[in-house]
């Protein structure tokens, strides 16, 4: 597994009781381009991963179907991860005329249709783990 690289950094997430939460991302078809990973602290921006300015971003190339993305020094509080499928690698999600994603994402809870920002939100306290399933049309 390849070590992950903060894009960004927002201060809001760095406190003095802090934790990680691993994320395991699964049925990512291919691995073609790759994959980026956003934690949301706020929703400006959401759910557009790759055109936010607001969420800690991290990028690694796909090695499998099943991979694990950690969030390190994540102060306690409610947050929404966001995963989206980069399968030709140009660090922007693909979409149709009406918006609707031509690559392949996934978000926290794994809610079904357009995802929400108060049901896709988790609770961090110190450590904690969620899982998210991919979807592609």
């Amino acid at each position: 597994m390849r070590k992950w690289i903060p894009l960004a950094a927002a201060p809001l997430l760095l406190g003095n009781a802090t934790g990680t939460l691993e994320v395991t991302v699964t049925g990512l078809k291919g691995t073609k381009g790759g994959l980026i990973a956003c934690l949301w602290k706020d929703k400006a921006g959401f759910p557009y991963c790759a055109k936010s300015k607001s969420a800690v971003k991290l990028r690694t190339p796909i090695t499998g179907g099943t991979m694990k993305v950690s969030f390190r020094n994540v102060a306690a509080g409610s947050y929404v991860v966001s995963i989206e499928h980069d399968e030709d690698g140009d660090g922007k999600l693909k979409t149709n005329f009406i918006g609707m994603p031509k690559e392949g994402v996934g978000i926290s809870n794994n809610p079904g249709g357009i995802p929400g920002w108060s049901k896709s939100q988790v609770k961090v306290n110190g450590n904690g783990a969620i899982s998210i399933a991919m979807k592609y049309l």
